[in-house]
């Protein structure tokens, strides 16, 4: 019984902990959560090797120096360049993710992704729900209800892509949290249209359905009757759906989204790799995207404000989350693949270090969950 009572001790002391760094969306609040979680850890802390993973979460870490060390000529309150805070936060990020990464068992870094989880979902939900309260229904990608100032000044982007960590997070992690994870990303696809969002909870959608293919045919053959009724009833939701402007969002995606913009920026990426002249991404074109000077990607946004050293850390970072999306396929995880696969996707058309707050909280989380490397007792285990 007392071990059962520690454990519990231990599953809420990690979850409050967690909670605290998420819904502080990495400002001073998370810092404290981080802090208070590796004073913890420290104290009976027994000695590990160090390992490649360590390093790449030491490489985040100096990232987030440089990035915050660049003093943004488009942006004039960014001429100060570092700040003691920043330096804080890049530090005791440094300090508690090897923590994290080596702590044992699971449960332990189990409860406190889903605390930062629920912290993040606290923001992201309270946002969503203000903005359905506070503003008239838009249907379309404009600026939300800001819960922190009190008026309509935040984008839907970032809120959309905290939704989307939350749900990898539950995906992998808590099953019996999927539907309400599900809607957080529902709402900002019907509120916000965020393509993000649109395009992950169909790739989640799909990959339930793919899981549990056998038993859904099955249930067909059985229950055909049922099924039809099912869609005849969901068809005229989608023919509802397609009256807003969601095909046009997914149409942006080739038409004034990233691709062209990448196609340009990975074009003068090979260029300066063999005339080693970083300035060649110091400016985006302005025929390319209005009113941004950034690239969203991180290979790119590294090489422009930080130079070959900023690249080579963003490198270490991609080939990270690759070797974590090899690491979970080989051994039949598709939910722990899928998590480095999204959170790759996310740091190829997202500046999350340079916007920072809550959405470069929840992709460092995910990165985390991607690197956490428990010990399995068969294949086909699940944390």
């Amino acid at each position: 019984m007392p071990n059962i009572k520690n454990l519990i001790s231990s599953s809420l002391v990690n979850a409050a902990c967690g909670f605290v760094i998420g819904v502080g969306g990495f400002n001073e609040l998370s810092v404290l959560g981080m802090a208070w979680w590796t004073i913890l850890e420290l104290q009976n802390r027994p000695s590990f090797q160090i390992d490649w993973r360590d390093v790449v979460v030491l490489c985040i870490g100096v990232l987030m120096l440089l990035y915050w060390s660049f003093p943004d000529p488009e942006i004039p309150q960014s001429l100060n360049g570092l700040t003691m805070p920043e330096i804080g936060k890049a530090l005791i990020w440094m300090i508690f993710s090897p923590l994290m990464l080596h702590s044992k068992p699971f449960d332990k870094g189990r409860a406190l992704l889903l605390g930062i989880a629920s912290g993040l979902a606290c923001y992201s939900g309270l946002t969503l729900i203000a903005s359905f309260l506070f503003q008239p229904f838009q249907g379309s990608y404009r600026h939300l209800f800001n819960i922190f100032t009190g008026g309509l000044d935040a984008g839907s982007t970032q809120p959309g892509y905290v939704a989307c960590g939350v749900l990898m997070i539950i995906l992998r992690l808590e099953s019996r949290f999927l539907p309400a994870a599900i809607a957080l990303t529902l709402g900002y696809v019907v509120q916000a249209q965020n393509r993000s969002a649109m395009i992950l909870l169909l790739f989640v959608i799909g990959l339930l359905v793919w899981e549990r293919r056998i038993f859904l045919l099955n249930k067909f053959r059985s229950n055909a009757a049922i099924f039809m009724t099912i869609i005849a009833f969901i068809m005229p939701l989608l023919y509802g759906i397609s009256q807003f402007s969601f095909a046009k969002r997914f149409g942006d995606i080739f038409s004034i989204g990233r691709v062209e913009t990448h196609r340009v920026g990975f074009d003068r990426l090979l260029r300066t790799y063999y005339t080693a002249d970083s300035s060649l991404l110091s400016q985006v074109p302005v025929n390319l995207v209005i009113k941004d000077k950034w690239w969203h990607n991180i290979l790119l946004d590294s090489m422009r404000n930080s130079g070959f050293l900023g690249h080579c850390l963003s490198l270490i970072w991609i080939a990270g989350l690759l070797f974590s999306c090899y690491y979970w396929f080989s051994r039949g995880e598709i939910l722990g693949c899928s998590v480095a696969m999204v959170c790759l996707a996310i740091l190829w058309t997202s500046i999350p270090i340079g916007v920072g707050s809550f959405e470069l909280m929840s992709i460092l989380t995910l990165t985390l969950l991607s690197l956490y490397f428990p010990v399995h007792t068969s294949s086909s285990s699940h944390p």
